[in-house]
């Protein structure tokens, strides 16, 4: 059988028909006819294989001797696409842009998803047993040449839309999938001074990203760190090269001259090792990802006190600027290495409640923006309580204009302008060509 089926009375629907006993044996005999044909014939896309699938249900009922109708032959042509090529009913989810979260807690459960600006829903669709889950893990990660296994029974993957996959078996967990989504088009700095940031904290984290400086980007779990560190890259010229070590692919950056590199522990090759390459590659810009671990943690600071690049930057998890150094330095960081990052964005997922709806809602706000002075995060930007993110005391106005060789009176106009940028709304692309074009001269066609 087909090992996942479709319930009644769930919260969202993913319009796939609840199948009856003989259909699931129909449809496992077009699956396994659909496999034979494409061993010798090669599919090359998601129409391709539907008109295929569809060609052969209509073949299966004519030799079975089954009447179906024209719904019929329908429904049951999108649950043997969604099982042949899909990811069974996942793949539903996955086309819905509202979804930021997708998660699978074991058989015979519904599946659970978080939509943007709703929160979690049940799912009118489960798996039906462990070996299932485990089937469907293992195509997802087939793309990139990895299985989950009972003896190893942890796998982190990107999906072909960049989609991140985590995911686990028993004695581990009882068959677990969480899929993060991502949007097609990163969020740019205008889209994220409407609700995450102000507009005079991102015009000077424009010229901090332009000048030699690295920075740390800390918040809770889903606050949108990647998001706002993908968004910040809007800043860096656009001919410079960006070298990019990961464990999971995440960042979405326009730049050509980039070079992506990512760890593979089953072979033994962690970020600290692809860091240590990076030496002789001559970076403009390196991003070492996400650092969670002592090993990863190492490998950034091998990156920031290696001085190969103009920046480094990372994601990590901190809900302060001094909760993350105090972070840090339970890894074994030193106060004096410590002094290699020079700015820490803090970006929070805070609960709120509108008492008039009796309802709680999510938000997603940078509350800190701090310059690392001797051993403390000093904010020069910092969210007060009526949530609006205000001036701080730093001084880190100071050093950029000197790394960017200003004047007191040019760093102010050149603030002005970038202000001004941050006015109309662009999408990502728009304003990446806008800044490349009226800060730094350049024009080009993204590919």
């Amino acid at each position: 059988m087909l090992g996942w089926k479709i319930l009644n009375g769930e919260e969202y629907k993913t319009g796939l028909r609840i199948l009856s006993e003989h259909e699931e044996k129909f449809i496992d005999s077009v699956c396994e006819r659909f496999k034979e044909e494409t061993r010798a014939k090669r599919i090359s896309n998601a129409e391709e294989a539907k008109e295929l699938i569809e060609k052969i249900v209509r073949q299966e009922a004519h030799e079975k001797r089954v009447s179906i109708s024209n719904s019929q032959e329908e429904y049951l042509t999108e649950s043997a696409f969604c099982h042949a090529y899909g990811f069974a009913f996942i793949s539903k989810l996955i086309e819905d842009d509202d979804i930021e979260e997708i998660s699978v807690i074991g058989p015979d459960k519904p599946a659970r998803i978080f939509i943007r600006n709703i929160g979690w829903k049940e799912v009118d669709a489960c798996f039906t047993s462990e070996n299932a889950i485990a089937d469907l893990i293992n195509r997802m990660a087939s793309t990139i040449g990895r299985r989950i296994t009972l003896q190893n029974p942890r796998l982190n993957a990107i999906l072909p839309d960049g989609s991140r996959l985590h995911a686990s078996l028993s004695p581990v967990s009882p068959g677990e999938i969480t899929i993060r989504k991502f949007r097609d088009s990163p969020f740019s700095p205008v889209e994220l001074c409407e609700h995450t940031i102000s507009k005079e904290a991102m015009a000077l984290l424009s010229l901090a990203m332009q000048g030699n400086f690295s920075i740390l980007v800390a918040g809770n779990t889903a606050s949108g760190k990647t998001t706002t560190l993908n968004s910040l890259f809007s800043f860096i010229p656009f001919d410079e090269r960006i070298v990019l070590v990961e464990e999971t692919p995440e960042l979405n950056i326009p730049h050509s001259h980039q070079l992506r590199l990512v760890s593979n522990y089953d072979m033994g090759i962690g970020l600290k090792d692809l860091v240590r390459d990076t030496l002789r590659m001559r970076p403009d810009r390196l991003i070492v990802g996400e650092v969670r671990g002592k090993e990863e943690i190492e490998a950034l600071f091998d990156a920031l006190l290696g001085g190969q690049a103009r920046g480094c930057y990372a994601t990590f998890h901190a809900q302060s600027g001094n909760e993350a150094l105090q972070r840090l330095r339970a890894f074994g960081i030193s106060n004096d290495d410590l002094q290699s990052i020079d700015l820490i964005i803090v970006q929070r997922r805070m609960l709120r409640y509108d008492r008039s709806k009796r309802k709680n809602y999510e938000i997603r706000k940078v509350t800190e923006i701090s310059e690392v002075k001797g051993n403390s995060a000093v904010p020069l930007f910092y969210i007060n309580k009526s949530g609006e993110l205000i001036a701080g005391k730093g001084t880190f106005e100071e050093r950029i204009a000197l790394d960017l060789n200003l004047s007191k009176k040019e760093f102010e106009n050149e603030l002005k302008e970038r202000r001004a940028l941050l006015h109309k709304k662009y999408s990502f692309d728009e304003f990446f060509r806008k800044v490349q074009k009226e800060l730094y001269g350049i024009k080009y066609e993204i590919d």
